[in-house]
């Protein structure tokens, strides 16, 4: 008789058990669809996506252009930075969609100018267009980041200023 309880108990624990195993074998898809990112997720990632660009454009203009080193290196080292910092503010868990990243993101479609100050121009149009992107998303970000994205968007402008000045006397 004892051994009937025994046998009963783990049939009922097998049946039991079945629908866990089976939503095991969907992985992560039986816990449905993820939720959507916070507002100030999306506003990171915008912000990434802005800076990534940028980086990209400086090495499509430094390729062309090696000759502007000594002008573009310190503006691109301030947007790695940028990157860096907005990086920081966001966390990924482990299996999550992977970050975009300078080295992956692909090449902006058109060509960088050939000539200095057409380079120049091209990229202090860029530069203009970055720091107004920044700025529309200061309302809905927390204050903390809101303070880091106006201050990106600041460095930004100054930056397109410095281009601006460069493209004029070269």
């Amino acid at each position: 008789m004892a051994r009937d309880a025994t046998r009963r108990r783990v049939l009922t624990a097998a049946a039991a058990a079945l629908p866990l195993v089976a939503a095991g074998c969907k992985g992560i898809a039986a816990l449905g669809t993820p939720p959507k990112p916070a507002p100030d997720v999306t506003v990171v990632t915008d912000a990434i996506a802005v800076e990534t660009r940028l980086i990209a454009r400086y090495g499509e203009v430094l390729a062309a252009n090696p000759g502007l080193a000594g002008t573009l290196r310190p503006l691109l080292a301030q947007h790695h930075e940028h990157l860096t910092r907005l990086r920081a503010r966001l966390i990924v868990p482990v299996g999550g969609q992977p970050l975009p990243t300078p080295r992956a993101t692909p090449r902006h479609t058109g060509q960088a100018p050939g000539t200095p100050a057409a380079a120049l121009s091209y990229l202090h149009d860029a530069e203009d267009a970055a720091s107004g992107a920044l700025l529309t998303h200061l309302a809905t970000a927390p204050p903390s980041l809101a303070q880091l994205l106006a201050s990106i968007s600041a460095s930004e402008a100054t930056h397109a200023l410095i281009l601006g000045t460069a493209a004029r006397h070269s």
